[in-house]
């Protein structure tokens, strides 16, 4: 469906330079939009795209300026292009409300009169299902969980026996909530399993990311705080607690009972040992192993992580290394000659 940009701009907030009246029927990257595309400007160094683009107007940041093209002016044009996107395109696929005749659903089960449940989906005894729930096909929900209202779950999700999902939650395809945490104990002879008898609570607004696994408790519970999203391939194990509104970029592992406060972001393929707590509004920098706790507000980078300042001063150092030990050779050749 087409909008006007006088439209497009009183949905996200806009200031508008240019004709109110110009229609918008899709948006693209700024190389590729061509005629009655919307696209944005974020960053100076597509400035000098800005005259070429075949866009029929651009999200651009305060203070700048095209005597060629319609802006729409906003604090901040990647959030602009986001609420933009939400104009023309569902976050994710509609469905029909119904139950597949293939599914699953226990005798016990209240399906809401406005929830899908997919094809070959297994509802469990016990399960008790919000309002507007998407469950798609193959997705598995275990005995006696929860699942709140405006669900959204991806076929092939695993929700295992016992877990609370608050509303608005999103699981994308094959991830698995509540399989057991890696819980052994050497007996002197072989590993004995420690039975996983915990839960996992995943609070509002969560989105948990296709082939991520998280692992119930040992006792208590595994959280995972509102507003938290979570990418693809993630690992997060038993009894952790994650703060609210936390990112979790892809291939992140983190052992048992790790805690994390609000705000903080894990960058790609972050690796953290267990039992460590990480403050507000920390950031770890991708690829980096954490070791210790880190305290609110800080950023480290590497393996072991250091704070950010002190990491890339040993990363200089270690530049040198090499240039290092040839001098030290060559001063302990020269004293050797001397004695």
């Amino acid at each position: 469906m087409p909008f006007t940009l006088g439209q497009i701009a009183e949905k996200i907030g806009a200031d508008l330079k240019g004709d109110p009246r110009i229609t918008i029927n899709n948006l693209a990257t700024i190389e590729e939009a061509g005629e009655g595309e919307l696209s944005y400007v974020a960053s100076p160094k597509f400035h000098k795209l800005i005259e070429t683009t075949k866009a029929s107007a651009l999200i651009v940041y305060q203070g700048l300026k095209s005597s060629t093209i319609p802006l729409l002016v906003v604090k901040n044009p990647y959030l602009g292009f986001a609420r933009a996107m939400r104009i023309f395109y569902t976050p994710y696929p509609a469905v029909t409300p119904g139950v597949a005749a293939s599914a699953i659903v226990s005798d016990d089960v209240k399906v809401p009169d406005d929830a899908y449940i997919g094809h070959n989906a297994i509802i469990s005894k016990g399960v008790r299902l919000g309002k507007s729930v998407v469950i798609h096909a193959g997705a598995f929900v275990g005995e006696n969980t929860a699942v709140g209202n405006k669900c959204y779950i991806f076929p092939n999700v695993t929700i295992l026996e016992n877990i609370e999902i608050g509303d608005n939650v999103v699981i994308y395809p094959n991830a698995v909530i509540g399989s057991d945490g890696f819980g052994y104990c050497w007996d002197g002879s072989r590993h004995l399993k420690i039975p996983q008898a915990g839960s996992v609570v995943i609070e509002d607004d969560v989105e948990i990311g296709a082939g991520t696994t998280i692992d119930r408790a040992t006792l208590g519970q595994t959280v995972i705080g509102k507003g938290t999203i979570i990418d693809n391939l993630v690992q997060i194990a038993h009894n952790c607690k994650i703060g609210e509104y936390s990112v979790i970029c892809a291939q992140v592992g983190l052992a048992g009972t790790t805690t994390l406060g609000r705000h903080v972001t894990l960058a790609g393929q972050v690796g953290v040992a267990g039992h460590l707590k990480i403050g507000d509004n920390a950031v770890i920098e991708a690829q980096s192993g954490v070791a210790g706790d880190v305290p609110a507000g800080e950023t480290h980078f590497g393996s072991p992580a250091r704070e950010i300042k002190q990491a890339h001063k040993i990363n200089a150092i270690l530049g040198h290394l090499p240039e290092y030990v040839a001098r030290i050779r060559k001063l302990e050749s020269s004293n050797k000659k001397q004695q």
